[in-house]
């Protein structure tokens, strides 16, 4: 009995609070104390309330004087804003420089044999790699040159490679000595000290001993070539697109009247009805190298593939298959006496490298692009890539609502490196074009530039071109500008607009327009797609 006393005793003293044993007033002190934990006087009472009805014992009494008397440790505390901790010291950030060794200047020589295992390993950091398949095959085509390869070597190591590969363009109606550099590759860690610009350098040098008369070169990076003097010309353009979405837009949409050249007014064509597509046969390559021919005319860059370059491009296998559509019955033909072929498409894994038609036939293509959606819907391909000229209307059926400029797309830069011969290949053409704009009198347009002068002068349905020789109505415009010029890529408002050409006069500026004006511009990527 005593101990159950002193039992009551002590819940009197916290719970019931009327007076301590040291005569003190406890529920100031109980209150106060579960009030700072944020308990209201209802909840001590609720407590109190439970208590009365639990059986007594000294670990029950133990447990309530813990609850009232103790603060609660779970409650949630103030939030308080505290200072970020830095565990490291804030140093800026260095531009990092490649060692001193790696800023000397390098030597640029010709490959020699024993480098091929050196400079495959080099490539293999391009975004679009050349197998070792394909390095091999460049000895087969028909103008290969051992010279042609140069490498910069530092320290005796190869630390850059470039390739200069022969060309002949088509401009103006006629052909031209041109000439492409590809895979540009410096090593990473020696990036930064020149070693690409000397490399380049180099291959001017190799292309003038060549008789080059125009450079040309696909890249990612167009401001570095620009700093050299080269001009940008345009976007190489790869659209992709998924095969339903582009069969849908294809299909619901009527097939358009073909436009002509010019863009003005429909060309009046055949009827696609009755042509039949399917893959091609190696017989059949002197009607597609036809249909290239027909087409590329309207265009700026495409080469002049003669058959024995149509046949490495064959052989080299830079291809998975050719779709070609035809008209007639379908016999196995060696001179398409009872079929004719009017298109073809080339493709590669899931990208469309070449698709063209007759220009007999409009709306073709897009038939043949349908067909092509419908073969990758069967074989479960997500998705497709269409490469061809930014003007290519099917760029739009492909990219849908989507714009046409994609990130991984590269420019188009040239070079002019004998001005005068491209002039005097650009020359015939403006003959006709001085006539459809209604000029019959005689009329002479300089050209004044760091790299050319001389005029074009049009007269008895011929042009000429004087050198040195400017005339009355001349343009004063950089290197690079001349060669957008030239090569159909230069609107004369826009390049005075933006003081990049200057006319002594305004009928200067409308005879430009009338000469050169734009064309489309198109160099196919089957002929450097790798292998």
């Amino acid at each position: 009995m005593p101990a159950e006393g002193m039992r009551r005793g002590n819940r009197s003293q916290v719970h019931a609070g009327r007076r301590t044993s040291r005569g003190e007033s406890a529920p100031q002190i109980a209150v106060g104390t579960i009030a700072d934990d944020r308990v209201s006087e209802a909840d001590v009472a609720d407590v109190i309330a439970n208590d009365a009805g639990m059986e007594s014992s000294s670990h029950a009494d133990s447990l309530r004087l813990a609850v009232v008397a103790e603060p609660r440790t779970s409650a949630r505390r103030r939030s308080e804003k505290r200072p970020a901790i830095i565990h490291l010291p804030i140093h800026p950030v260095a531009p990092r420089r490649p060692p001193s060794w790696m800023l000397e200047q390098c030597q640029v020589a010709p490959a020699r044999a024993g480098d091929q295992s050196e400079i495959i390993q080099l490539l293999s950091g391009l975004p679009v790699a050349p197998t070792r398949a394909e390095f091999h095959a460049a000895v087969d085509h028909p103008e290969h040159d051992p010279g042609n390869r140069l490498v910069a070597r530092l320290a005796g190591r190869i630390v850059g490679h470039i390739e200069v590969m022969p060309r002949t363009m088509m401009l103006g109606g006629g052909s031209v000595n041109a000439a492409v550099i590809d895979r540009v590759a410096v090593l990473p860690e020696c990036r930064g000290a020149g070693h690409g610009q000397r490399l380049v350098q180099a291959a001017e040098d190799r292309m003038r001993m060549m008789g080059a008369a125009v450079a040309f070169s696909r890249t990612r990076i167009a401001p570095s070539f620009h700093e050299m003097g080269w001009a940008v010309l345009g976007r190489d353009c790869a659209t992709p697109g998924r095969p339903t979405d582009i069969l849908a837009r294809l299909l619901e949409r009527p097939t358009p009247l073909a436009r002509s050249s010019a863009g003005a007014a429909p060309a009046a064509g055949r009827s696609t009805e009755g042509v039949t597509m399917r893959q091609w046969r190696h017989v059949e390559l002197p009607a597609i190298l036809r249909i290239y021919n027909q087409n590329a005319a309207r265009f700026v860059g495409p080469l002049d593939r003669g058959e024995a370059y149509s046949r490495w491009l064959v052989s080299r296998g830079a291809f998975d298959s050719i779709l070609v559509a035809l008209v007639g019955q379908d016999r196995y033909d060696l001179h398409e006496t009872s079929a004719r072929i009017v298109g073809y498409c080339i493709q590669a894994g899931h990208r469309i490298l070449e698709l063209l038609a007759d220009p007999e036939f409009p709306g073709l293509e897009r038939e043949i692009l349908a067909r092509v959606c419908a073969e990758a819907i069967e074989n479960d391909r997500q998705e497709i890539v269409y490469e061809s000229s930014a003007a290519d209307p099917l760029h739009a059926a492909v990219a849908g609502g989507e714009s046409l400029v994609q990130p991984h797309d590269r420019m188009i830069v040239a070079k002019l490196i004998r001005p005068l011969e491209v002039f005097q290949a650009v020359a015939p053409a403006t003959v006709a074009r001085a006539a459809a704009a209604g000029i019959r009198e005689t009329l002479e347009l300089g050209i004044e530039s760091p790299g050319f002068r001389g005029s074009v002068v049009v007269a008895d349905g011929k042009a000429t071109v004087q050198q040195g020789r400017v005339g009355r109505s001349w343009l004063r415009l950089a290197d690079d500008e001349l060669a957008r010029l030239l090569l159909g890529q230069c609107d004369p408002v826009e390049a005075v607009a933006r003081g990049t050409m200057e006319p002594s006069t305004q009928m200067a500026q409308r005879l430009a327009g009338i000469l050169f004006p734009r064309q489309p511009l198109w160099c196919p990527v089957w002929d450097d797609v790798p292998a």
